[in-house]
Formats: C-alpha cells, structure tokens, sequence
C-alpha cells in the first residue's frame, strides 16, 4: 500500500483550534486526500460521525470544554457509532505518562504526538491503513464475539503477517481463553515468556490460574509482573480481582490505588477503589474518589443524576466518622457545593429537587419542629406524586430521612411502594429491605452487628441467658432488625423453658415480635418469625 491508495479516503479532524484544524487539512490534502472534514468539539464530531462513515479520524486529545478526545472515542465505541472499518487516531502534545497511558486504555488506533511533519503523517497514514486492512477480519470476529473465527483468523495473521504478529497472537490468546481451551492457551503463552519477558503474556497465564481458581499463584505472579512492568495497567486489575477473591481487601486497596495513579482516568477503576475503600471504611479516601469521577464524568457519558447523589451520601457518612472539627466543616462546605452543582446540572430532575428537599429536612437542628415536620409533609406528597420518575437511589435516601426524623410508618409506607416499583431488580429490593431492617448510622449498625454476633456465640454454647444482654443491647442500637429481635425472642423462650415462665419476659417477647409487623411474607425472616409467634402463643 502507498499513498495513492489513500488519496480517496474520507477524513475528519476533531480540533477545537481552528488554526490546528486548517494546518492537518493542509497536509493531507497536499498529500492528495481532498475529502477532508472539520469538527470543533466533541458535539459537533458526535453529529457528524453519526451521519457520515469516515476512513479515518484524526481526534485531538484536548476538546475544551465537555468531553475529552479519548471519552469521545469511549462513548462511540459503547454505542457502537464507529464503523470497524474506522481507524481513530489521537493526537495531542500532552507527553506525561498518566495522560500517555490514561489515553492509550481507551484503544485508539494509534498515538500521535504534535508536531509532527507531512512526512511523518504520510508514512502513519500509510501504516494505519495497512493495518486495518490486515486486521479487520479480527476485528469484526471480536465485536461478533465469534471466538473459533476470532482463534483462526488470529492464527493466519500470526502466520503470514510478521509485522502484526503481536497483536494478532493477544486475540488468539483472548479466542482461545473465551472457548475455555486454557490448556492450549497456556501452551501458547509458555512459548512466548519462555524466551524472554513479555509481560502481557505473562499476565495472561497469571489471569487463566484465576480462572482455575488458583488464586494465590495468580496474585504472586501478577505482583512479580508489576514490578517488571508497572505500566501494565491490565495486571492491575487482575490483580485486584485476585485479591478480591482472597478477601484481602486492605491488599486490595493498596494496588487499585497504584493503578489509578498510573492511569487516573479509567472511572471503572476508580469507582472499584471507591467501593474498596467504603468497605475498608475509609470513607475519607471514598469521598477522593467520589469527587474525582464527578469532575470526570461531566459531559460524558458516564454523567448521571446518581454520582452526585451517592458523593453527597459518602460525604455524609465520613462526617460520621471523623473527629476533626476542620474536616467537618470541609465536609458541610463540599455537600453544599455538590448538592448547588447538582440543582444546576439536573433543574428539572426530580431526583434532584427531591434529593435536594431531604438533604435540608436531615441537616434540620431540631427534627420535630413545626416547620420541619410539615417539610416531611410536603416532601412525602411529592415523593408519591412523582414516583414514576425518582431512581434506586433518590428512593432509599428518602425513606431513609423519615425514618431518621422518627417517621417509621411513612418511611414503612414508602418502601413498600419502591419495593413494588423496583420489583424486577432484586439488589434494590435487598438494600430496601436492609434499610427497613435497619434505618439507623452506620455506626449503630456496626455496633449492633458485634453484639448480635457475641449473643449468637453464647446462644450456640446453650448460654441462653448469658446470650439475652448481648441481644438487648444491640436492639438498642438497631431496634427494627429482624435477625437481631428475633435471635433475642428464641433466646428467651429457650431460657423461659429451661428456667420456667416469666411474665415479664413474655411481655418483652411480645413486644420484641409486634416491632416486626412490617415484615414482608416473602421476607427470609418470615418464616421464623410466625414459628415464633406461634411457639410464643402456646405458653401465654
């Protein structure tokens, strides 16, 4: 292939400088490539791309405003906008190693650093096409997810084209991986890392040891691959997923936070660390991440109404746990900056102006005032009237701020009619459930979970009554859970038939069980709760 061959291609240059644009358009078409078309940003290119089939795209990293070059080719490709056949190029004068390899995750074609000369262009342009017209057969078999055609095709190219012979052997890999042939695979890799370092392969190995559930080989291996190569982002997260499955989840922490310093703007990778850290409860580091994909996913794809709500959520939390009197105030200045941008970006969303109203009813200093209660009112109202469009989220904080203001009956009410809406979604009904079981901090819930597991183990030893304080005092702290209320009604009624008929016990096992009225039939605990009842029944 050579430059004449490109001459009829069709071109769009994505630049927000209209100086760089006209420079580009210059070059090619001095190259002889006359269908040439412009874009100023990110909208503009999304239009144009959706309606014209462009052989090549020649995007620059930074649009301004909105989306980014490389968000633009992430939001294209999970829509399925860019033809097979399109090669997408970024180009930019950022040289740092976060942007490099921030940039070079989202698979562009290639990688292309300003300035660059006519001859530079014109010898990429000729490599570019050669290579999409070598690999494009590939191409088409992956996005088809044809894995015996992907294995095949891989193989040819391996076979007859040395020049995309590495890539060509990272598909056959993936081919062979998805068929479950990691005998054969593994084979394969064996020949490339037996002659020298290559450090996906070996990363691969160590991800088919995952997958026959060898995990702590897999974890020892990909450690030994990041040393040698700490810029393979991949291992990262096989890596992660290892230390997932081994339950070493401080460990985890600490190598997504490595990841993520490599490559900052992977928001999968950051939303993982997010969840680690709740998990590890170090909500400070939770709240870093939140505010770091909220900045990242405004004007892309990945922006919605939910990431600022559950920001807003971690931010409340951290203030729970913190001691220091400065970190509180950062925390109530950043909920208030959060909760404006959302108001502003979402006006007209329901799921704001109502998240917004329980966010001002929780922060309320006296919860039973007058005007408070009638805020419950109004918001109460507005949450059945506009059901229909309020999410998961926006659903769970407002049953959880009435029960918070010691509305349990509407709070109770609320969730049946989210649990009604969300029905089809079984997360969302278990977290609806919990919160129902327990609407209290998570400290209390904490708490209430040590001593509910101190009672369990006495109970287990028979110690009944040793069991029965561990049980009241974490009803105290978490009043409406089932497990808890009724691990103390059994412990009670076994130490009643051991030691004889308390009235007052009885009393305390009647009210323990008319706390649980809201109990759903199709809840895990209703079976046992009317065992209970009824065993309660036969000795009043």
């Amino acid at each position: 292939m050579d430059i004449f061959d490109i001459k009829p291609k069709k071109v769009l240059v994505v630049d927000d400088f209209a100086n760089v644009r006209r420079s580009i358009k210059g070059q090619l078409m001095d190259l002889g490539i006359t269908n040439v078309f412009e874009a100023h940003d990110a909208d503009s290119a999304h239009r144009i791309v959706k309606e014209t089939k462009f052989d090549l795209i020649l995007c620059d990293y930074n649009l301004g405003k909105g989306r980014d070059g490389a968000r633009l080719l992430e939001e294209w490709r999970s829509q399925s906008v860019l033809h097979q056949a399109s090669i997408f190029v970024l180009i930019t004068a950022e040289t740092s190693r976060e942007i490099v390899v921030s940039a070079m995750e989202f698979s562009p074609d290639d990688y292309l650093a300003k300035p660059f000369t006519m001859e530079v262009l014109a010898n990429r342009l000729i490599r570019w096409f050669e290579r999409r017209q070598v690999m494009l057969p590939i191409f088409v078999s992956l996005e088809k997810r044809d894995w015996p055609a992907l294995a095949e095709l891989s193989k040819h190219v391996i076979e007859e084209h040395p020049r995309y012979r590495a890539a060509a052997q990272k598909y056959f890999v993936e081919a062979l991986i998805q068929q479950k042939q990691y005998t054969q695979a593994e084979h394969f890799l064996r020949g490339l890392v037996d002659k020298r370092f290559v450090s996906w392969a070996q990363a691969s190995l160590h991800r088919i040891d995952f997958l026959q559930n060898k995990f702590e080989t897999a974890e020892l291996g990909l450690k030994e691959v990041l040393i040698k190569d700490p810029n393979l982002i991949e291992a990262y997260d096989l890596l992660a997923t290892s230390l997932q499955a081994l339950d070493k989840d401080d460990e985890l922490q600490i190598w997504l936070e490595h990841g993520v310093a490599r490559a900052p703007k992977n928001i999968e990778r950051q939303r993982k660390l997010v969840e680690v850290a709740q998990k590890n409860l170090d909500f400070h580091r939770a709240s870093q991440g939140l505010r770091d994909i909220v900045n990242m996913s405004s004007n892309t794809m990945h922006e919605h109404v939910g990431i600022f709500q559950e920001y807003i959520k971690n931010l409340q939390i951290e203030d729970q746990h913190t001691v220091s009197e400065q970190r509180k105030r950062e925390i109530s200045k950043e909920i208030a900056s959060v909760s404006r941008r959302m108001n502003e970006r979402y006006s007209s969303d329901p799921n704001s102006k109502l998240f917004s109203k329980a966010l001002v009813v929780q922060k309320a200093k006296d919860p039973s005032s007058v005007a408070n209660q009638k805020l419950l009112d109004e918001l109460f109202a507005q949450t059945f009237e506009l059901t229909e469009f309020i999410n998961s989220d926006t659903g769970l904080f407002l049953c959880e701020t009435f029960y918070r203001c010691d509305r349990e009956n509407d709070g109770d009410e609320l969730i049946s009619k989210f649990k009604e809406k969300f029905k089809d979604n079984r997360e969302v009904v278990r977290r609806l459930e919990e919160l129902q079981a327990e609407p209290v901090s998570f400290e209390s819930r904490k708490k209430a979970k040590q001593l509910n597991y101190q009672g369990i183990e006495l109970y287990r030893q028979k110690q009944y009554a040793a069991a029965i304080p561990s049980f009241r005092n974490a009803m105290l702290l978490s009043p409406r859970h089932p497990g808890i209320i009724l691990n103390l009604v059994q412990s009670t009624l076994l130490k009643m038939k051991a030691e004889g008929i308390s009235k007052p016990e009885v009393d305390l096992c009647i009210e323990c069980l008319d706390r649980l009225k809201y109990l759903p039939e199709d809840h895990s605990q209703f079976e046992r709760f009317n065992k209970l009842k009824e065993n309660l029944s036969k000795i009043q």
